[in-house]
């Protein structure tokens, strides 16, 4: 059996005591189980505890979208280290889906729109799966908002902001090198970075 001392409700939070111990209440969780100080069975107070886990799991996940952008593996990945019910987690991510306010489709074109005009096809691929983004869907998102034709401008401006100051320093194969290894890290491929530091070079 346990035992609610007392339920405390101050404006959208609702704290319970149950056997001494604080317990902080779902008000749609507290809502729906009609809670109310007494006692419980042990099994009626267990399908109380899941659905408080649900509840407050799922208002959790929708303030943590308002704020920002997620990919679904690293939502998942933040309710897990908060404690939620595995099973609940699944449930508020599918959906926080269903109603699109969840999207790996949608994050992955919004990073690649916002970090193309810096940041290679290979790196961009690279960032996304390290979000737990799938390939399938990274390639769709590349397909609308990555031009490659652009891949060497931007490769080209970004060597020249590179080198602000440092102009004439690319004349040494020391320094190409340099250039030519900042741009395969910041993903673009090993021909367009060579070009770029060519041009680079041939204009000194």
């Amino acid at each position: 059996m346990k035992t609610i001392q007392s339920i405390t409700k101050r404006g959208r939070k609702c704290i319970a005591v149950v056997d001494g111990e604080k317990i902080k209440v779902s008000l749609e969780a507290a809502s729906k189980f009609r809670l109310k100080e007494g006692t419980l069975d042990d099994e009626a107070y267990a399908n109380f505890a899941k659905l408080n886990d649900f509840c407050l799991c799922k208002k959790y996940l929708f303030d943590m979208v308002a704020r920002r952008s997620w990919t679904v593996a690293a939502a998942r990945q933040y309710l897990t280290d908060k404690g939620y019910d595995p099973e609940n987690i699944e449930k508020v991510l599918a959906i926080a889906e269903e109603e699109h306010c969840l999207s790996d489709a949608e994050y992955a074109e919004n990073y690649i729109r916002d970090r193309s005009g810096r940041t290679g096809e290979y790196r961009l691929r690279k960032e996304l799966k390290q979000r737990g983004v799938a390939d399938a869907v990274i390639s769709e998102a590349l397909e609308k908002q990555y031009s490659a034709a652009d891949d060497y401008e931007n490769a080209l401006a970004l060597a020249r902001k590179r080198m602000e100051g440092r102009e004439r320093s690319i004349a040494t194969p020391k320094a190409r090198e340099r250039v030519l290894r900042y741009l395969i890290w910041r993903g673009y491929d090993y021909e367009t970075a060579r070009k770029v530091v060519n041009k680079i070079a041939a204009e000194k």
